[in-house]
């Protein structure tokens, strides 16, 4: 897998974690802001960005989105702040994200559909 199929993957994606020779390699060259950046720099990048979102609903939003793109980044995340986490991302959120379903659908999550 390479390239846009790579990125495309969120439980291979790196974002910007991936190396200069592991973007020649597989073909992400063009594809990624030029500064590589680790694990723990993109972290902290995406918890000032989560800060900055004006109610629990957007930040559910912007939580779910790196869900989507890097599995390993979200996990990372959600683990070293899973007290403030645990609200936006399950109960009371979820409640509002379930009833805005079909406003704020990006992707589906491997998931049933159920017409109630």
């Amino acid at each position: 897998m390479k390239g846009i199929e790579l990125l495309n993957n969120p439980f291979l994606n790196k974002g910007t974690a991936f190396t200069n020779e592991e973007r020649k390699q597989l073909g992400l060259e063009g594809l990624l802001p030029v500064n590589v950046r680790t694990l723990e720099q993109q972290a902290e990048q995406c918890y000032e960005q989560f800060k900055a979102k004006q109610t629990d609903f957007e930040k559910r939003l912007f939580l779910m989105a790196i869900f989507n793109r890097n599995r390993t980044l979200f996990y990372k995340l959600t683990s070293e702040h899973l007290v403030e986490f645990m609200p936006i991302i399950y109960d009371p959120v979820i409640a509002q994200s379930i009833e805005q379903y079909n406003e704020n659908f990006s992707r589906p999550q491997d998931a049933v559909f159920l017409s109630v």
